[in-house]
């Protein structure tokens, strides 16, 4: 339970609320029997970590664009361009053929404050137009690498998210996947690239057509408030 020293609180129906101390004393919040914030003439000294509802910690999100991933040069996805009719919105993309699977990579250097733990990702993307059978695989795997690790290292298990177009020029997010494990016993600040592909074998994808990536969204689990 947290602990507040105060003299009085004013809380005003408009305009400005107010905390006051007796003149010349100052004001201390505590957590845990530990000073945390100290408030006096002299200004604020703040130790440890101050939070608001521990919104600091948690699940945090990571979004990298398609025009930040690097196509592989075996079975690469190619760049696509597409303008949109009426209000001319370019949209920029890697498209993913219907037969073939192909591929394309991005590395974040994770946060600190990451847990180390599974992460969660989503696709965006949106397809040209098409008739029939909108049905679409997306897989993403991942590897990290801490310092001296040799780069020819294999990526972990894929997750896959299936998601369903229908309509040209649409955006789509899909749900969230599954917990992905990341390979290579990931540390505190590693190095960790993520590699994602269609998946045409994949029983529920349907669609005839590329698929066209906007980019991923990575939701990872940090267990402190700041990276130090």
């Amino acid at each position: 339970m947290s602990i507040i020293q105060i003299a009085n609180v004013h809380f005003a129906s408009s305009g400005t609320s107010r905390i006051e101390a007796p003149s010349g004393n100052a004001i201390s919040i505590f957590s845990n029997s530990a000073n945390v914030v100290h408030i006096n003439q002299s200004g604020v000294t703040v130790s440890g970590n101050i939070y608001a509802n521990n919104d600091s910690i948690g699940q945090q999100t990571i979004w990298v664009p398609a025009t930040a991933m690097t196509s592989r040069t075996t079975n690469g996805a190619a760049a696509g361009t597409a303008e949109t009719t009426t209000n001319k919105v370019m949209l920029k993309t890697l498209d993913f053929d219907t037969t073939t699977a192909e591929y394309a990579q991005f590395a974040i250097q994770m946060p600190k404050r990451w847990d180390e733990s599974t992460l969660i990702c989503q696709f965006v993307w949106s397809h040209a137009s098409t008739t029939t059978n909108f049905g679409v695989a997306w897989e993403i795997a991942a590897v990290a690498f801490a310092d001296d690790d040799a780069a020819d290292t294999a990526f972990g298990t894929a997750v896959t998210v299936t998601d369903t177009g229908g309509t040209t020029n649409d955006i789509y997010i899909t749900s969230e996947s599954s917990a992905m494990t990341v390979a290579g016993s990931p540390g505190a600040e590693e190095y960790v690239v993520f590699q994602v592909n269609r998946a045409p074998s994949n029983g529920s994808d349907t669609m005839a057509i590329d698929a066209r990536l906007h980019g991923v969204k990575i939701h990872y689990t940090v267990n402190t408030g700041k990276d130090d």
